[in-house]
């Protein structure tokens, strides 16, 4: 195995590495060691997260690259790699940026990137804005550590410098393809002498550093998800370290991986095919490997490839469209495993690892839609009324930003384009006022609150609200009022009472019941039918007996004695005039 030294550099114990314990073996070793430790234990039944018993601590992370932005499936491995480390006894989230790609770089991506993952919800126990004990975390502060490795397997014989050079390349790979060859790189510098390399290198030949493909066979391994793996041809030499000084993927990830101590390698399935390549990598240092898990890759709901230029993969669609994001996490971590049965609502990350099988299909993943439209509803539906003390303050302030402004918004925008708006009732697409509570400032929110914080008729979304209750956010137009009353004329029994009612303002302190209770009182023995006091009340609070309302006691405690007061009057001088 490999010994440390002080700077932290591996260094191989042969040059016959080739020996060391393959990733299988390694694998297989320490899962016999998880059943040793269960039967230790006892019957408690523990557990099983990627292969491993959920008392042992998972350490896993996630590298994201700043040549772009966050997207859906990569926002669904980082929630897969802060899941697993929850769901286990003392596990760790890593974030570290893999920045190596200097040519490829986006200005603002990992600044974004950090931005993104906080607005959905996820935190990490070290990573380049907060530290920890494996640091830098940023690959392009740790370019001495991927040297020396490089050098390293320099001297034990598995890699050697490359100088070759593009051109050269390009036309070795054409004279290959003509003859029906591997376009492979063919090895053509592995013959240059360690001495001689190393002059070359001294006096600046340019050069990249190969690792040599064929030294360990085909290395075999168990992914968590898809089982057995191995490629069927021998790796070719490929890049570790490139000409610009700054290391491939394949060699920062190993390197990296070993010395942050990381346990499960979670990432997208297009990864396994280089796994074996990283295998190699972990036996020639004589490292034990990870265990690997590849989650298969998100798809459109027909089964086809999920372009980054389609909408579903943006997370600012998301963003955009008001879905919280803890319904958005709960969604992805049921795109290719599930929650277990009869769970509640999650309302934290913990809640997410505690509800999760860490049960994975393989294969493309359909994304579907009206899935996440539940996730959303469900979550909206818990925080409104089903309130946690603890998460009192978070909960309130998304209500606020996802609920509350967005209905604002809306509201404001129609009544500013009212005559061209479809959302209203057409008999309402004219200029409108909004009720008195809304044009205030001070009590606008509280007031949208009210509306939409009950449970009776379910959530009322804000086109629900405009096209259904616009009673409710604006005041009715005479022309409304008039349509109604050419064909109903109210019992004037029913306004008096309602009169009186709106005059005995102790009612009013109530949701709406009390003054109900007095309208059923004044009209007591009169033989006035229920249904025709509802149409009536209906008809001077929502502009028409027939429309489509609230119950009286609900329009009573949102529109308040003074409102009640308007339309009242408004109706009455509409009669007297007719």
């Amino acid at each position: 195995m490999s010994k440390l030294q002080g700077n932290g550099v591996a260094q191989c114990s042969s040059p016959g590495a080739s020996g060391s314990e393959s990733g299988l073996k390694a694998l297989r070793r320490r899962n016999k060691a998880v059943k040793e430790d269960s039967k230790a234990a006892g019957p408690v039944a523990h557990r099983i997260i990627l292969g491993q018993s959920s008392e042992l601590p998972i350490r896993a992370r996630f590298a994201p690259s700043p040549t772009g932005y966050l997207h859906l499936g990569s926002l669904r491995t980082a929630l897969f790699n802060n899941l697993a480390a929850k769901a286990s006894n003392g596990g760790a989230f890593v974030l570290r940026i893999e920045d190596t790609d200097q040519k490829r770089l986006v200005d603002d991506a990992e600044e974004r990137l950090i931005k993104d993952l906080k607005w959905a919800g996820l935190c990490w126990d070290e990573g380049p804005d907060c530290g920890g004990p494996f640091g830098p975390y940023k690959q392009s502060e740790r370019l001495d550590i991927y040297k020396a490795h490089v050098q390293t397997l320099l001297d034990h014989g598995h890699a050697y410098r490359c100088f070759c050079s593009p051109e050269q390349l390009e036309l070795q790979k054409r004279e290959l393809h003509k003859a029906g060859k591997s376009t492979a790189y063919p090895g053509t510098c592995r013959s240059i002498q360690h001495t001689e390399s190393e002059r070359r290198a001294r006096d600046g030949d340019p050069h990249v550093v190969r690792f040599k493909g064929d030294g360990f066979g085909r290395p075999k391994f168990r992914d968590a998800i898809y089982g057995l793996f191995q490629k069927q041809d021998l790796e070719e030499d490929f890049v570790l370290f490139k000409s610009d000084g700054f290391p491939t993927y394949h060699l920062a990830n190993v390197v990296d991986d070993h010395l942050m101590n990381i346990t499960h390698v979670i990432r997208g399935e297009e990864w396994l095919i280089s796994t074996p390549k990283h295998l190699a990598l972990y036996m020639a240092f004589g490292w034990e490997p990870p265990t690997f898990a590849h989650l298969g890759l998100l798809v459109n709901p027909d089964g086809s490839k999920l372009s980054k230029r389609n909408d579903s993969v943006n997370l600012s669609t998301y963003h955009d469209k008001g879905v919280f994001p803890m319904a958005l996490l709960s969604w992805l971590a049921n795109l290719g495993s599930s929650f277990k049965p009869n769970v509640k609502p999650p309302r934290t990350i913990s809640d997410i690892a505690d509800a999760l099988t860490f049960k994975f299909t393989r294969g493309g993943i359909k994304l579907n839609m009206e899935k996440l439209d539940h996730f959303d509803s469900k979550y909206r539906d818990a925080i409104l009324w089903d309130p946690i003390s603890d998460l009192s303050e978070t909960e309130t302030s998304l209500i606020s930003d996802y609920i509350t402004q967005r209905m604002l918004q809306e509201i404001d925008s129609v009544t500013e384009k009212a005559a061209a708006s479809e959302l209203l009732p057409r008999e309402w697409r004219r200029a409108l006022t909004p009720v008195p509570a809304l044009a205030s400032q001070e009590n606008r929110a509280t007031y949208v609150y009210n509306i939409f914080a009950t449970k009776k008729g379910g959530f009322l979304s804000a086109e629900a609200l405009v096209r259904q209750h616009p009673y409710l956010l604006w005041r009715v137009p005479e022309t409304v009022y008039k349509q109604s009353l050419a064909s109903i004329n109210p019992d004037e029994r029913i306004l008096l009472a309602l009169s009186s009612a709106i005059d005995d303002k102790k009612l009013w302190a109530s949701q709406g019941a009390e003054v109900m209770d007095a309208i059923w009182t004044a009209l007591e023995g009169q033989g006035i039918d229920n249904i025709t006091v509802h149409n009536t009340l209906r008809l001077v609070g929502a502009g028409g007996h027939d429309v489509v309302s609230q119950s009286s006691s609900r329009m009573f405690m949102l529109l308040g004695r003074d409102e009640w007061r308007f339309r009242l009057n408004t109706v009455q001088r509409l009669l007297n005039h007719a």
